[in-house]
């Protein structure tokens, strides 16, 4: 059987495409495996030929190994992930059903079905071996605005997602179309991750020129950024939280238990604790974590919610063991019982939610500040802000608004802080505040998330120190 494209880089049919000399590799396919670990890049490769896919790909991963830790390795599992979404939306068809089978065995619900009885109050799958209830199904068609069309087992799967958000029914879990292409692209994200890692022992002292060229050229595409703005000691400094997560720290009520810890609090201490710092909601910036950082958030920040989970009414984990499983799949261990730093990158690190996201899922967690409503200034264009302030500097005749932006161009401020600073009335500061944002010079900033409350509440209290 011939695909139109590769969805199955790991099927046996593959392999007979790998044969290839490294010492006369075509240099195309160099720069294909370079290329194609930048997600931005992905729209070119969606009807890549299969032939350079599978090479290119094997290439990337084989040079990635030599640093399986590094983030690159994640960058470039996420840009393939996402490829394979992009894909499967685009070329999705029975042949292509039968490739992605040759991984994980895929039910199309329908191939199963007894005829159809409309009026019966269940849908009976011989061939799975189960009974639906009709009534489910209509409940999910309904919260998924599309049909339920395709089963898997839980146990294929039960590594790339979270589990206890999914309906299962005697083993099998249901999905809807799409939700099998996003499932299925973490599946074969996860078979990457598994490569790289069981590949890195022998890969240690490999230096053939090709792996060295792809690695360095890669690290360089992806920009790849160190971690920033740690305090010293990188403790927590609790009198900084929000008041949402202060809130969720104290133990809540069981109708917010699941969102103010698995999703608010594990992801906010982590991030605090490890990576106080705005980029990490720029998608072209990428962290690296060393094995003591792993390590701190399976021993300091996995306790601290766990402790948050236990002040809850009824305690959380003692009414849902599982959710502990949870809590490590989205620090980015995946559903792994008991995780080691080996473990880091089976899955995604997840960012706190936002603050709409919370007032909208958890609205008893949301009891805004002064410090919540509070809105700054900052520069937007520095190239443009600088040129201005320049010129302005060099005739030596700085007006007011020059005089604003100057200011700004060292940090964000709110219009008090401005007036104050500049020794003008704050009506004063407003019109020319509305003039260069205008010019597109300077925007308001408003804290859209409980991280950035922090991280901004952090550098105050610094700046006061």
């Amino acid at each position: 059987m011939i695909t139109m494209v590769l969805v199955n880089p790991f099927s046996e049919r593959v392999k007979d495409l790998l044969t290839i000399d490294l010492n006369d590799i075509d240099q195309s396919l160099v720069r294909l495996s370079i290329a194609r670990s930048n997600e931005k890049n992905n729209d070119k490769y969606v009807d890549l030929d299969e032939r350079d896919d599978a090479i290119s790909l094997f290439l990337l991963l084989q040079s990635l190994a030599q640093h399986p830790h590094a983030p690159e390795v994640y960058a470039a599992l996420n840009a393939y992930e996402h490829l394979l979404k992009e894909r499967l939306s685009w070329h999705f068809s029975d042949d292509v059903l039968e490739e992605m089978r040759t991984l994980i065995p895929i039910y199309y619900i329908k191939d199963h079905m007894v005829a159809d009885r409309p009026l019966s109050k269940a849908v009976d799958l011989p061939g799975m071996g189960t009974i639906l209830p009709r009534e489910d199904l209509f409940r999910l068609k309904t919260m998924r605005r599309s049909e339920v069309e395709y089963a898997v087992v839980w146990t294929d799967v039960y590594e790339v997602t979270d589990i206890t958000r999914q309906y299962i029914v005697d083993g099998y879990l249901y999905l809807t179309k799409w939700e099998l292409f996003d499932l299925y692209s973490k599946v074969v994200r996860k078979r990457c991750y598994d490569y790289v890692h069981g590949l890195s022992t022998r890969m240690e002292g490999v230096n053939h020129p090709v792996y060295e060229k792809i690695s360095s050229k890669v690290k360089a595409l992806l920009k790849t950024e160190t971690r920033i703005e740690r305090t010293a000691s990188g403790d927590l400094e609790e009198e900084l939280f929000p008041p949402c997560v202060r809130i969720a720290l104290g133990g809540v009520s069981s109708g917010q238990r699941n969102y103010a810890i698995t999703f608010l609090l594990t992801s906010f201490l982590s991030y605090a604790r490890l990576i106080p710092s705005t980029k990490v909601f720029d998608r072209e910036s990428s962290f690296t974590l060393s094995q003591e950082d792993v390590q701190i958030l399976l021993d300091e920040v996995v306790p601290e919610i766990i402790e948050a989970g236990d002040r809850c009414d009824p305690p959380f984990f003692k009414e849902q063991p599982l959710e502990k499983l949870n809590i490590l799949y989205h620090l980015g261990f995946g559903m792994t019982e008991t995780p080691t730093a080996a473990d880091y990158g089976k899955s995604k690190w997840y960012l706190p939610p936002s603050c709409t996201k919370i007032a909208e899922n958890a609205p008893q967690l949301c009891e805004p500040d002064a410090f919540c409503s509070q809105v700054t200034w900052g520069v937007i264009d520095r190239e443009r802000a600088e040129e201005v302030v320049n010129k302005a500097a060099a005739k030596e005749r700085m007006a007011e608004g020059e005089q604003v932006l100057a200011l700004l161009l060292k940090r964000s401020r709110t219009r008090d802080a401005i007036a104050e600073e500049l020794g003008l009335d704050k009506k004063q500061v407003a019109p020319l505040l509305q003039t260069l944002s205008k010019n597109k010079l300077v925007g308001r900033r408003k804290i859209t998330n409980p991280l950035i409350y922090y991280i901004r509440k952090k550098r105050a209290s610094s700046r006061k120190a």
